[in-house]
């Protein structure tokens, strides 16, 4: 798959290969029935700028917990995706073990994501103030 340069899931895999951390992409057309899936299970309130997905999800600090709370997630694999713009269209990541996320991200540049599981049982969203959660999961 052809990534922009500036694109969240090309500076992953870098990061994820120098930390020995265990990535994959899906194929863009994977990718586009994924998200599709996801957004249309959850109807998050924001898909660009600012990611936010309701008034009834709980939340944490994003400064307090952002690169720790994947830690209370199930080590199974977790799907992240991004705002869906030119630069990040229909791209992907499963990261094999979900509780190696905040470690991922702390080592990466800055950026927004959605985070979900194969099954869409629960849908995060971290922004620049707040991780936000819904669905079948509890994060501490």
């Amino acid at each position: 798959m052809l990534l922009h340069n500036f694109s969240h899931a090309k500076e992953l895999m870098r990061v994820a290969k120098n930390m020995d951390i265990q990535i994959n992409i899906l194929t863009e057309n994977e990718a586009r029935e994924y998200i599709s899936f996801i957004l249309d299970k959850y109807n998050p309130w924001k898909t660009e700028g600012h990611l936010s997905i309701s008034d009834d999800a709980g939340k944490l600090s994003t400064d307090d917990k952002e690169f720790s709370f994947s830690l209370s997630m199930k080590n199974v694999p977790a799907f992240i995706f991004f705002e869906q713009n030119h630069i990040n269209k229909n791209n992907v990541i499963v990261v094999e073990r979900a509780q190696e996320i905040s470690i991922l991200m702390e080592n990466s540049h800055g950026m927004e994501y959605f985070i979900s599981d194969k099954h869409g049982t629960y849908l995060i969203a971290v922004n620049w103030y707040s991780i936000e959660f819904i669905g079948d999961i509890a994060l501490n």
